[in-house]
């Protein structure tokens, strides 16, 4: 299959974003204490927990990235388990999206079957690594 403009749009763009995230992951020094390191890119403290003292959803991600990025898939699970199967599905749709800017395709048509699964994991994924993530607040 020969790649059409718009594959080479769509992917050019997808590798763009998935090269930056990393790019900037690896420039970003990881908070030890296991989040917070979004702090550093200039954005302001996670207000869910200022407010109720519980970790959001999110809270460590951008420092599991970051310790991804530097090499140190252990302390990225520890940081957000969520955050590493992320990373990952970045690099792997990045890696997939240049390969397919010269073969023709998209990761969205080539994978298209395995959202609805994609999609459930996710969710799961997401909520088992907000309880996780509480439970290792409440335990320090």
């Amino acid at each position: 299959m020969s790649p059409t403009h718009q594959d080479r749009l769509v992917n050019s763009v997808l590798v763009a974003i998935a090269a930056g995230l990393v790019i900037v992951s690896a420039l970003v020094t990881p908070s030890p204490t296991g989040m917070g390191t979004h702090e550093r890119l200039g954005l302001p403290p996670c207000m869910f927990l200022k407010w109720t003292h519980i970790p959001c959803f999110s809270c460590g991600m951008t420092t599991s990235w970051a310790h991804m990025a530097h090499g140190h898939p252990w302390q990225a699970v520890k940081a957000q388990p969520m955050g590493v199967a992320l990373f990952t599905a970045t690099v792997a749709a990045g890696l997939a999206s240049l390969v397919f800017l010269f073969t023709g395709g998209t990761v969205e048509r080539r994978f298209n079957r395995y959202g609805k699964h994609a999609t459930i994991g996710f969710w799961a994924g997401l909520f088992g690594a907000w309880v996780y993530k509480i439970v290792e607040t409440f335990a320090k």
